[in-house]
């Protein structure tokens, strides 16, 4: 089956299976990166917002042998559990006091997201861009983000200077940095995988941190984490405890990892670690750079080498 037919007859079956009452439709989604995905909008006359069930994951569920009739009701239950009951009332986001509190800055890529950078206010850094979102969680639209767009600024009567003195002390104050080191984080998930067989594992995994340690940067939660590469301070006093310049590599747009300079590391071997992460480990959608960064701690910059 072909991905178009696989969406119009997902379409039809998950209209067919929840009934009259609700209607819907195909929806095409640029994120990140530029990235298209399709998806449906299930929506019925009670409800006034309704979340996007993407369908390029259960496309290729199908091509792995899972069961239509298994993936129609897997939507079916996603929209149950996600539906958001009764009408929302969105006039709070009209207001800029009552949302910059919750306004932060992530980072993105900057030729990928050329195109929609027109529309976004955004500051360059390196081959990056500064971007800004709302993260926003309450008991009917549970938890998620709004990217913030050069209309909300008219709207809100605010410029750009203000969205990210606000953006950013929210994000150095309120989002919560967390550094761990590459072995901790391996054994987390190696006991949570494993079981028996994690203290052997862990081993090799102590064994390679002390050959060359590395140390995952995020935000709490690791969402949108790789932002902490705009904050100098940080990446400051992580040299400074550490008594070395560091090299940074991109995980995703949500994490980085350091690598403090041992005077090994070739570089070029590290770009070609990134490269190969990216296209075999991380969705399109969540790459920040096939770039290495630098970190100086006694010219307190970082750098693209």
């Amino acid at each position: 089956m072909q991905y178009k037919e696989f969406m119009e007859k997902t379409k039809k079956s998950v209209s067919d299976y929840l009934g009259k009452d609700v209607s819907v439709e195909i929806k095409e989604v640029t994120k990140n990166n530029g990235v298209i995905l399709q998806g449906l909008v299930i929506n019925s006359k009670e409800e006034s917002l309704s979340p996007t069930i993407y369908l390029n994951g259960f496309y290729e569920d199908l091509k792995d042998g899972r069961p239509f009739s298994d993936i129609v009701c897997a939507i079916a239950d996603i929209y149950q559990d996600n539906r958001i009951a009764g009408k929302i009332n969105l006039d709070f986001f009209t207001d800029y006091n009552a949302v910059k509190g919750r306004i932060f800055i992530k980072v993105i890529n900057y030729e990928k997201n050329k195109k929609a950078l027109e529309e976004l206010p955004h500051k360059r850094f390196l081959d990056l861009a500064v971007v800004c979102y709302y993260a926003y969680m309450n008991d009917f639209l549970g938890k998620g983000s709004i990217q913030i767009e050069i209309d909300h600024l008219d709207k809100w009567g605010i410029s750009e200077e203000t969205l990210f003195q606000d953006a950013e002390r929210n994000t150095a104050m309120h989002a919560g940095v967390e550094i761990k080191e590459m072995g901790e984080v391996i054994k987390e998930m190696m006991r949570e995988s494993f079981g028996e067989e994690a203290e052997q594992l862990a081993e090799i995994a102590e064994q390679a941190k002390q050959e060359a340690p590395m140390y995952i940067l995020t935000l709490k939660g690791r969402y949108f984490g790789a932002a902490c590469i705009c904050d100098r301070e940080l990446l400051q006093n992580f040299a400074t405890t550490h008594r070395t310049n560091f090299y940074i590599l991109p995980s995703s747009i949500h994490e980085l990892i350091l690598l403090p300079d041992s005077g090994r590391e070739e570089v070029q071997a590290l770009k070609s670690m990134v490269e190969e992460v990216n296209a075999g480990h991380v969705a399109p959608e969540e790459q920040l750079s096939d770039n290495v960064y630098y970190f100086n701690r006694f010219d307190n910059e970082v750098s693209l080498i």
